[in-house]
């Protein structure tokens, strides 16, 4: 008897919660990129979004940690396809959760950043697997899927190296799209586990 667990859509519901959450700290938090710090009057808005921030990527990075170890050796579970979406969901919840306890320390987030391009050229390579090699039943909004937040882990290094608040603002859009686009994908995807047999 195969016991499997099927969490990815509350990961996906996850990975919309992360996308808001950024967006609202871009906007938000008083960061000062020259200073490396949060302003004063921001650490309270600053502590509870760090909060947030660390709890979606705690879960993504367990549950994407799961999938990566143990469902790929099972036809059933998967097969190598849900590599695609378990390593990606561990390395962003560890980004997720060195941002949080970079916001929540009040140190910077430069570095961060930096480990978050790694994750952009992750997606972005996943997104042109996915588009080459027809992964999924539709490749175009897949990839799009995968290409919406590795174009946030790119704008997040200038968004954390400079005090401009057109970049931040830019990131936050980017934050906020990739997070819409993941509802549309998490709403069908729970729709769909929650059909019933026919």
């Amino acid at each position: 008897m195969v016991l499997s667990f099927d969490y990815l859509d509350s990961m996906m519901w996850s990975i919309a919660a992360s996308g808001v959450l950024l967006g609202v700290a871009a906007l938000k938090v008083p960061y000062k990129a020259s200073s490396d710090s949060v302003e004063e009057k921001g650490k309270s808005l600053t502590s509870a979004l760090a909060i947030g921030i660390g709890t979606g990527g705690l879960y993504l990075f367990i549950t994407g940690m799961a999938i990566s170890l143990t469902w790929p050796y099972g036809a059933m579970a998967g097969g190598v396809y849900n590599i695609l979406f378990g390593g990606v969901a561990a390395l962003g919840g560890l980004v997720l959760l060195a941002g949080s306890v970079a916001l929540f320390l009040n140190r910077s987030l430069k570095p961060v950043s930096y480990f978050a391009v790694v994750l952009g050229v992750y997606l972005a390579v996943d997104a042109y697997s996915i588009l080459n090699y027809n992964l999924t039943r539709d490749p175009l909004l897949s990839a799009l899927l995968y290409v919406a937040p590795a174009a946030a882990a790119f704008l997040s290094v200038p968004a954390t190296h400079v005090d401009n608040k057109w970049l931040r603002l830019f990131f936050a859009i980017f934050a906020f799209l990739f997070a819409l686009a993941w509802v549309y994908f998490a709403a069908n995807t729970t729709y769909g586990h929650l059909k019933p047999p026919s």
